[in-house]
């Protein structure tokens, strides 16, 4: 029991002065309100390298300026590179008005009090109503590409200009949408499904387990992240090619679906055998 106890007081000790969490590495993955238990559990997954200290969601106010929580303490530590579930008592039935606004409150030893440092974190359920999955690698270009595959339901989250970021398990960024090449810059398509891809910075190894992140506003040059997807690659490195091979273009359409040539300036649709369809355009 004294082995224990020394282990718990020494907890909040470890990294400090190590300095800020990064706000922007923090990201809210889900809020379950249970009105019949009068529960509201909050999860937070800090992406930064570094744990937050003795963190709570000291509030959490809806669109319309209603705080439907308010906490205090129920960690020591919310490790890094790792989801927290927090949980509180609600004293009133909730039907919030999304997005919701979640203040984040933590220690980074510096300050006094402790608990004084804030991150406002942001979430939106219509994150849910986006799936992401990986479709293939093109290693044929320079960069190499990842093409994935977007399903939107509904509407889908409230992003203008959004763009997909690539990040490994320690926060690296490993690809990303470019604005020169994506094919769509300004919003998700509303019950649909698109292929977009990545343009690969760093190398990686297989298989690849990261996260894919949807930022708001990447290309009006004001990224917030607005969402982020699980995303993972088991193919080895000689399943490839292979996938490439299989890949091909059936026909070439334009935006009224008749079948022409490739040209240049316009929108083209090109059809593949894998039941795909990629949009291009190739500026002359």
């Amino acid at each position: 029991m004294k082995k224990l106890l020394l282990i718990l007081l020494f907890l909040p000790l470890i990294g400090f002065g190590q300095g800020q969490v990064n706000c922007s590495l923090l990201n809210v993955t889900d809020v379950v309100i249970n009105n019949t238990n009068m529960t509201i559990d909050i999860a937070v997954y800090n992406g930064d390298t570094m744990d937050a200290h003795y963190p709570f969601i000291a509030y959490t106010i809806d669109d319309l300026g209603d705080t439907i929580q308010s906490g205090n303490i129920t960690w020591f530590v919310t490790p890094a590179l790792d989801t927290s579930w927090y949980s509180y008592t609600l004293s009133n039935s909730v039907i919030p008005a999304y997005p919701l606004s979640i203040y984040f409150v933590h220690s980074n030893f510096i300050s006094n009090p402790a608990t004084e440092d804030t991150c406002i974190l942001s979430y939106d359920p219509s994150c849910d109503s986006v799936i992401v999955s990986f479709n293939q690698i093109d290693t044929t270009t320079t960069p190499d590409l990842i093409y994935f595959d977007v399903q939107v339901f509904g509407y889908g989250p409230n992003v203008g200009n959004p763009g997909f970021v690539l990040l490994n398990s320690v926060g690296d960024t490993i690809a990303y949408e470019n604005f020169n090449t994506a094919l769509n810059v300004f919003t998700l398509m509303a019950n649909s499904t698109e292929t977009r891809f990545l343009e690969v910075v760093q190398n990686f190894s297989f298989p690849f387990i990261g996260t894919l992140h949807l930022a708001d506003s990447w290309f009006a040059g004001n990224p917030v992240t607005a969402c982020i997807y699980p995303f993972n690659i088991s193919i080895g490195t000689t399943d490839i090619n292979e996938i490439i091979n299989k890949r091909k273009a059936l026909k070439v359409t334009d935006i009224l679906g008749r079948e022409i040539k490739v040209d240049k300036n316009k929108l083209l649709f090109y059809i593949y055998n894998d039941g795909t369809v990629e949009k291009r355009i190739i500026i002359e």
